[in-house]
Parts: structure tokens; C-alpha cells; sequence
């Protein structure tokens, strides 16, 4: 059978119609862009240079600090003028031994301990006050953080999501979020994975499934132009 059908098929199944976002109640969610996986001279990619291998990266550490960074400082701006709440998710350690952490965390190198300069947020996007930072043992910040119990006491059933890996972290959490049937929007160029083709494909199979793709440009100018939090 031609895979071109068998495509149409899948994408028939899976497409949903899409929903009405509100952006007057939503949330930004901001998913491990912090020193230990998001910054040159720090965690992951300082190992990968250490090992000869930081070209392998370059096309990812680039597009984090030309690209995902600046339009993430944006969104956190924008969603704190609305008066929304804006949640950062990192990957650490409480107990500092990463024994309270996955065992795919420990086996990946990603421990750290709470109080560590890896542990922290990126300085261009950290924390403001208001702002709640999850301490995130695993991949999925559903699955390993009270993020859904924080969003029911907030009444938020609307999600922003931003960060890295977007074929990882990001794709299962907006999976999550689908299965407890939480509207999302993946705001593509504030998204980063380790290859192109891994970023391309994960968005292609979420768009209109278990979220739905947009542009921080997009998202700003709906977040600027949506009723008061207040009035919604």
C-alpha cells in the first residue's frame, strides 16, 4: 500500500479540531532552560566540548542563545504584564545525591544539586518574584512536579510551553497536559532538540493533536491583546 495513504489515514485519526485558546487565563510554562543543559560553559555542553564533540551541538546551543532565550524573555515579560503566572521547571536534586531523581536522570549525568550554579535558572530569563520555580525528578513536569496541582488551585486550564527538548521534556509534558485535557499552545521558535529534524517531527505530530503550534510573535500580540485577568 502506498505510505501516502496510509499517512492520510494516521493523520485523519489523529487531528482534532482546535480550540478556542484562552489566553486570558493561561499559564507560560518554561521547561529546563537553566545552567545545567542550556548554557555553553556549563553542564552538558562544557562535557560535550570536553570530549571534542561541541560541533555535534553547535546548531542547538546557537539556536537556545540566539533564538530561544530572547523570545522566552519576551513571553515571561508579556505573561507577567498580563498579570498571568509564569512556572520554570529545572532539572535538580533536593537530596543532592540524585537518588530522589529518575533513574534515566542519573544514567543521562543530569544531577545536580538544588542549591548548584547548574541548577539554576539562565540569568537573561531568571525568576522574578511571582514567579514559581518546580524542581522537576524526571522528564515530564506533570509527572514529576506539582505543576497540575498549582494549576487547579490557580483555576489555569491553558498552557504555554517553552523550553527544551522539544522531543523530549516539552513532548511529553504537552502530552501530559493533552491526557488531563489542558488546552496547550508549543510556541515553536522559543523550542529547542538537538537536531532540526528531531524539532520538526516532534511539532508535526503534536500540532492539532495534543496541542497546537504558534510563534512567540503570535502569542505576544494575542497575550497584549486579550481581556484583562480581571474582566476574564
Amino acid at each position: 500500500m502506498d505510505d501516502s495513504i496510509e499517512s492520510e489515514a494516521w493523520e485523519s485519526i489523529i487531528r482534532v479540531p482546535e480550540v478556542v485558546f484562552d489566553y486570558a487565563r493561561s499559564a507560560l510554562l518554561i521547561i529546563d532552560l537553566q545552567y545545567l543543559t542550556a548554557s555553553r560553559e556549563h553542564g552538558m555542553f562544557k562535557n560535550l566540548a570536553e570530549r571534542g564533540i561541541a560541533d555535534a551541538a553547535e546548531y542547538a546551543i546557537a539556536r537556545i542563545e540566539d533564538l530561544v532565550v530572547p523570545n522566552v524573555a519576551r513571553l515571561a515579560g508579556a505573561m507577567r504584564a498580563c498579570g498571568g503566572p509564569v512556572f520554570y521547571a529545572r532539572v535538580a536534586s533536593i537530596r543532592g545525591d540524585g537518588s530522589d531523581q529518575t533513574r534515566r536522570h542519573r544514567a543521562q549525568g543530569l544531577v545536580c544539586r538544588a542549591d548548584s550554579k547548574e541548577s539554576q535558572i539562565l540569568e537573561e530569563i531568571a525568576p522574578q518574584n511571582s514567579d514559581i520555580l518546580l524542581t522537576k525528578s524526571g522528564s515530564g513536569c506533570f509527572t514529576s512536579t506539582n505543576l497540575n496541582h498549582a494549576l487547579g488551585n490557580m483555576g489555569v486550564r491553558s498552557m504555554i510551553v517553552v523550553g527544551m527538548w522539544t522531543n523530549s521534556c516539552v513532548e511529553t509534558t504537552v502530552r501530559n497536559a493533552g491526557d488531563l485535557d489542558y488546552d496547550v499552545v508549543v510556541v515553536e521558535d522559543a523550542c529547542v532538540a538537538m537536531t532540526r529534524d528531531n524539532h520538526r517531527n516532534a511539532l508535526a505530530y503534536l500540532d492539532n493533536n495534543f496541542c497546537v503550534v504558534r510563534s512567540t510573535e503570535h502569542v505576544l500580540a494575542a497575550l497584549y491583546s486579550a481581556p484583562s485577568r480581571a474582566a476574564a
